[in-house]
């Protein structure tokens, strides 16, 4: 039988108890986090507590099983808080540090990467950006804007999954499959403890694809395919020629256009799955198919602990 094991610190402290803890990551949110839940007696001593930690420190969570604990968050303490009969400490990623009001600037003809490198390096030398997604801008302007609104701004623009691990900005183009990673194997007989899956036959789907090519004007370029009215898929191309756009319509409407499940399920606390991962997914009565890792969100607490996984489109 396995022990629950974990080792939360905050600032130089490390926490003796836990009531419980949720973490939720995703790549279609800007930030992780973590909410801490202490036993109801530490509302007797709130300011022990917060002479001892302060909104800014670091937090570390390492959760697993007979201490082969392994990092499940890092971040910041956001906020501290009561609820009912307990604490609650609110944590959240290195987004936490991009709050800060950054130079004003007017690039030009600046690819994505070289232009986030930039910005975040104004807020801490030590965040790098990792992108696989090629996108450039003719012209970006900043005024009177933090780190974050940049961020933001940007991930509307392209529609990128855009996420923080460790002190590390992730871009990826929307559902991309990281190859460098093994698909990790669930089974809805053996590992799966709840099964919210839905399977959807790929003639039941309405999928519409945007495809949008940015001129050097600034304005877009635009050719939709697939059903009216229909889930929307956004793709930025890097030709704007009819019959490359009408292509890359056609190829992304293929590429969503399928039969497999949908939805999420819910595992223990291994095998770890992160969000931005694959899994691999085994049924009795369906194909195996490979899906991209939405989003991942961790309980643990008094009563055990649970991984539910969201997936997104089907890889293979």
């Amino acid at each position: 039988m396995y022990l629950l094991t974990w080792h939360i610190t905050i600032g130089k402290y490390r926490l003796q108890t836990l009531k419980g803890l949720k973490i939720i990551t995703s790549v279609l949110n800007l930030s992780d986090t973590a909410e801490i839940e202490l036993p109801g007696q530490y509302l007797n001593t709130w300011n022990k507590i917060e002479d001892k930690i302060a909104v800014g420190d670091p937090v570390t969570i390492k959760l697993g099983y007979d201490n082969n604990n392994e990092t499940e968050f890092n971040g910041y303490l956001k906020r501290i808080s009561r609820d009912n009969n307990s604490l609650k400490l609110e944590c959240e990623d290195a987004l936490f540090l991009l709050e800060k009001t950054i130079a004003d600037k007017e690039y030009k003809a600046v690819d994505l990467k070289t232009l986030l490198t930039d910005v975040l390096k104004q807020v801490d030398e030590e965040i790098t950006v990792e992108s696989d997604y090629e996108f450039s801008f003719d012209k970006f302007v900043i005024f009177k804007s933090t780190a974050l609104d940049v961020v933001k701004k940007i991930q509307e623009e392209t529609k990128a999954n855009i996420w923080f691990e460790n002190k590390v900005l992730h871009i990826r183009p929307v559902y991309a499959d990281n190859v460098q990673k093994k698909a990790v194997i669930f089974d809805t007989r053996i590992n799966i403890q709840k099964n919210e899956l839905k399977w959807k036959d790929e003639r039941d789907k309405k999928i519409q694809i945007e495809v949008i090519f940015r001129q050097k004007d600034g304005k877009q370029k635009k050719q939709t395919y697939g059903v009216k009215d229909g889930q929307k898929v956004t793709k930025y191309v890097s030709s704007g020629s009819e019959a490359d756009m009408k292509r890359a319509a056609e190829n992304e409407y293929n590429l969503w256009n399928y039969s497999g499940f949908e939805g999420s399920f819910t595992g223990w606390l291994i095998p770890i799955v992160r969000a931005g991962d694959s899994v691999r997914l085994r049924d009795i009565d369906k194909p195996e198919g490979k899906y991209y890792v939405t989003g991942v969100e961790i309980e643990f607490g008094q009563s055990g602990a649970k991984r539910k996984i969201a997936i997104g489109r089907r890889l293979g």
